[in-house]
């Protein structure tokens, strides 16, 4: 059996190239706009980067989740002697690194862009955040964006496996058409409950009698965190327990 550091050294080589693509993509494409406005366009007006590294950040979102999901079906991990756990945990575990990664060059890239071309629309996304309060708040949002993402993750995931393991009972497997069906039936059974007991549980956290001040948006956003938390540990173990019942690694 492969060790869970085999298999997320392999896979970390692979989503790392792709990362380290998307954000030489992104430097390159504020290099030719640069020049481009400089040398031909008479337009001199300032262009924001946060649309950019919020595009960048999306597509990065999208292109691991698509990887996320491939190793449930590729020949080239399913042949791999591992178990169901070590394969989900591995892949979503080098997800993460990659997207902090990613997180951290656009980081970068935003900042030294704006050092070296400065604009008036990121000016309060910068220049005016200059307290520990705000820096920590910053903080604490970023931390927040990553779990909402390990959420969606984990989510698809379940979904996945759900639409795959109940297709396998249905006269007409395998149709896109009805995978598609199901994935929004799922998904619409599956939001009653999840919007009921998140909401019931922020209420009684006392999110329902806060005001609009500092300290209660900064609360709102750890009952947020926390919520994202348990329901992240919960479709985990479906995940585990889907993987080892249904999961194409084991057929």
């Amino acid at each position: 059996m492969s060790s869970l550091g085999r298999i997320s050294k392999g896979l970390m080589r692979e989503r790392f190239r792709i990362i380290s693509l998307i954000l030489g993509l992104h430097i390159v494409i504020i290099v030719a706009s640069k020049l481009w406005t400089t040398l031909f366009s008479h337009n001199s007006e300032p262009v924001s980067y946060i649309g950019g590294s919020f595009i960048a950040l999306v597509l990065g979102i999208v292109i691991l989740t698509v990887m996320n999901e491939g190793i449930y079906s590729r020949d080239k991990y399913r042949l791999i002697p591992v178990t169901d756990g070590t394969l989900y945990f591995g892949s979503m575990l080098t997800a993460i690194v990659s997207f902090v990664y990613l997180m951290a060059g656009e980081i970068v890239i935003y900042i030294v862009s704006y050092k070296i071309a400065p604009n008036p629309y990121d000016k309060i996304m910068i220049g005016d955040f200059n307290s520990v309060q705000q820096y920590l708040f910053k903080f604490e949002a970023l931390v927040a964006f990553i779990l909402g993402v390990i959420l969606v993750w984990s989510g698809i995931t379940l979904l996945h496996l759900l639409v795959e393991g109940i297709n396998d009972f249905l006269p007409f497997r395998n149709q896109s058409f009805v995978k598609i069906i199901l994935a929004i039936v799922i998904i619409w059974i599956f939001m009653i409950p999840f919007n009921f007991i998140t909401e019931n549980v922020l209420r009684l956290m006392g999110i329902n009698n806060l005001d609009s001040s500092f300290s209660a948006v900064t609360h709102v956003m750890y009952a947020s965190m926390g919520m994202m938390v348990i329901w992240t540990i919960i479709f985990t173990i479906i995940n585990l327990y889907l993987l080892n019942k249904w999961s194409e690694t084991t057929k």
